[in-house]
Order: structure tokens, then C-alpha cells, then sequence
């Protein structure tokens, strides 16, 4: 039962004057974004992706954060981690690449994008304004690349959370239809889902985690070797778990979506939209259209606005559509309403949906527990939702 305190928070939700509040705030940020970038990243030919210069202030970041830790001690992990960045480097046009030069000196060669079979990275609109280079590190990087590409992470990660996404949304769902995935990250959940015959658009708002996800799902060699860990000095058992040795990407990308025909209008199984998925995705912005499922992971608590979040979820689904989730509510700091998962079902089910499924999940975000003395293990809501009326 949702007690009366549960309610005030559900009711919250449908306080009309509330939403100016939300304009001003959105209005309020896009001009904190605007100050941090006053040069537009659309100037250069694919402003989405880091430039090399930028990817180098990046990389000089974490091994200046390596340095100050290991202080005397030397291991070749953090010459292996920047040979990973140093491949990617190698990869990204040169930072003369930018609209003006391919027209002043006729670079096109260099400047060309690359081949993209995998996944497409396709801009709308003015979404590409939105696109974060203040979010994401390399020790966020590494950790997401060991979760998605990595053989460490293919029973907690890939069998245990992805693939129980699968199964959940498989039932509901004929081949070929379309499916979007919100904070898509390294890519691994999206192509699973193209795997299975559905034509899967993500997203995700980070300069850096798209960079590394062009490069892993498009172009990377098989197992490159890195050192995930080696920035953690806390919480080892031994140099053994701090140094321990990967490859990324294990598997063959094209082969995690070798099922799936192409998504319209692409040749690639996957659509990779960039930009802020709310500003992306809202009602009349460039990448609002109905889709037959959402599928959001480890998504909804990263949100400070869950009310706007899930009043554009809903946006994007008729009736008839799904929304399924895994994750926890690890709200943040500055989250507006931290509500309880109840909560959210009576939200929900407010707006017209009825909930097919809700499970509880034992997961390792990334690093298997036991690995380390600390690993983020959780038990996490699955759940199952159907767009039953419009409210």
C-alpha cells in the first residue's frame, strides 16, 4: 500500500503551475551551456565526437590522478590504458577538421567520417547543442567498457541484466519494431536489442562515452588489452584485483546484431541519436516521435527531474506501447523528488499504464562481487509496464 506522504509526493506530479517552474529551470541550464561552449560544436564536421585535443586533456587527467596514487610504483597498466586511448586518437580527424576547412582547403580525405556498419550516428536538429563535454572520465569509461565489452561481465552484465531485459520485452514485442534506449552508453544493450530483430534508436548525451561507443562498435580490433582497475587504489585484496588484465571488445559488435535487419533509412542495425535525452525527446523537440517500446537501465535515478523524465517517457508511447526498466533509485543529491519504487507504480499507473511485470534482481553494476572488498551489488526493480489509455 502507497500511504498519504506517498500520495502528496504522486500528487506533486499533477500540480499544473509547477511546469513554468520546469521552463525556467531548462532555460536557466540551456544558458549555463551555452556560456561553457560559446563556440558551437556543430562547427566542426561531427561535433558530437571529442576532438583529439580534447581527448588528450582527458587522457592527461587521468594519468596525472594515476601518477599522484601510485606515486613511486610502476606497472605497465597505465602504459596499456593510454595505448587504448592512443588507438582512439589515431582514429579522430584532425582538429583542422571543421566545416570551414573542408570548404577553404579541401581536406575531404581527412576530414571524411569514418565507416560506421554497426551503429549510425545521426544528429536532429538542434540536439547537437545539447551534447555534455563536462560529463564522463576515463576511469568512468574503462568501468563501462569492462561492463559492456568485456568476458568479466558477461553473466552479471550481458546474461543477467541485458539479457533479462530481453526476455522481458520479447514477449510483447513483434520483430521489427522500434525500440529506443535512453542513456545508451557503450552501446552493448542497443545492440542486443537490434540482435533480436527490433529497429533500436539510442541515445546518450556524453562527448566522451559516444566517442569511445563510434569507436568500439564501429572500428576497434578485437581484444585490446587494458587495465580497468589500475586508477583504484581502495578496496583491493591484493595487486591482482587492481591490475586486473582485460580485452575489449570480446566479442565481434556486428556479431552481437548479425540477427537484425536494418533500421529504416540506415544500413546500420543501430540509430545513435546525441544530445540531452529531454531536451532531445521532448514534445517538438527534434527527436520526439512514438515508439513502440522504451527500454531504460541503471536510467531513471540519473534523472534531477524525474517528473519531467517521465512525463516525456510517456510522450513517447501510444497507447499500446511499453516501458521497461531495470535499475535502482540511487537518487542524486539535487534529485527534485526521491521517491520509493511504489511511488513510481502508482505514478505510472496514474498515467494510464498497467504493469505486466515487477521483479527483484540481485546485480553487479560492473566489477562481479568478491572481486573487490567493495562492488556495487544491488537488488534492482524489473518491471514491465503497457500504455493502457492516454491520461
Amino acid at each position: 500500500m502507497v500511504g498519504t506522504a506517498s500520495f502528496k509526493k504522486v500528487a506533486h506530479f499533477l500540480r499544473p503551475w509547477h511546469w513554468g517552474s520546469i521552463a525556467v529551470i531548462s532555460l536557466s541550464a540551456a544558458c549555463v551551456l551555452l556560456r561553457r561552449n560559446p563556440k558551437p560544436m556543430s562547427a566542426r564536421v561531427e561535433g558530437w565526437r571529442l576532438s583529439r585535443s580534447e581527448l588528450r586533456e582527458v587522457l592527461k587527467k587521468y594519468e596525472k590522478l594515476v601518477a599522484k596514487d601510485a606515486r613511486a610504483l610502476q606497472h605497465s597498466s597505465t602504459a596499456r590504458n593510454q595505448r587504448l586511448v592512443e588507438q582512439l586518437l589515431d582514429d579522430l580527424p584532425d582538429d583542422s577538421c571543421d566545416r570551414t576547412a573542408l570548404v577553404s582547403e579541401n581536406r575531404s580525405e581527412v576530414c571524411t567520417p569514418p565507416a560506421r556498419p554497426v551503429a549510425e550516428f545521426r544528429s536532429l536538429g538542434n540536439s547537437l547543442a545539447t551534447v555534455s563535454r563536462a560529463y564522463g572520465t576515463l576511469q568512468s569509461v574503462f568501468a563501462h567498457l569492462m561492463r559492456d565489452w568485456s568476458g568479466i561481465s558477461e553473466q552479471t552484465v550481458i546474461s543477467n541484466q541485458y539479457g533479462q531485459l530481453l526476455e522481458e520485452v520479447k514477449p510483447h514485442l513483434p520483430r521489427g519494431s522500434h525500440v529506443l534506449v535512453p542513456g545508451a552508453g557503450l552501446g552493448r544493450l542497443a545492440l542486443m536489442l537490434a540482435g533480436e530483430g527490433f529497429q533500436v534508436e539510442a541515445n546518450d548525451a556524453s562527448a566522451l562515452f559516444m566517442t569511445f561507443a563510434d569507436y568500439i562498435l564501429n572500428r576497434a580490433p578485437l581484444a585490446t588489452p587494458f587495465f580497468p582497475l589500475a586508477h583504484a587504489f581502495w578496496e583491493n585484496w591484493g595487486l591482482e584485483q587492481q591490475y586486473t588484465e582485460l580485452t575489449v571488445p570480446n566479442v565481434s559488435p556486428r556479431s552481437v546484431a548479425n540477427s537484425s535487419g536494418p533500421v529504416e533509412g540506415s544500413q546500420a542495425p543501430v540509430v545513435v541519436v546525441p544530445g540531452d535525452f529531454l531536451r532531445t525527446y521532448q514534445t517538438g523537440g527534434p527527436g520526439f516521435r512514438q515508439f513502440d517500446a522504451v527500454v531504460t537501465c541503471f536510467f531513471i535515478d540519473m534523472s534531477k527531474d524525474v517528473e519531467e523524465l517521465f512525463g516525456v517517457l510517456d510522450s513517447l508511447l501510444d497507447v499500446g506501447g511499453l516501458w521497461v526498466n531495470l535499475g535502482p533509485l540511487n537518487w542524486k543529491k539535487d534529485s527534485k523528488l526521491k521517491l520509493t519504487w511504489e511511488e513510481i507504480v502508482a505514478i505510472w499507473q496514474l498515467k494510464g499504464y498497467e504493469f505486466l511485470a515487477q521483479k527483484r534482481v540481485d546485480t553487479d553494476y560492473h566489477i562481479p562481487r568478491g572481486k573487490k572488498m567493495y562492488t556495487e551489488s544491488r537488488t534492482v526493480s524489473l518491471s514491465v509496464a503497457v500504455k493502457r489509455s492516454k491520461q
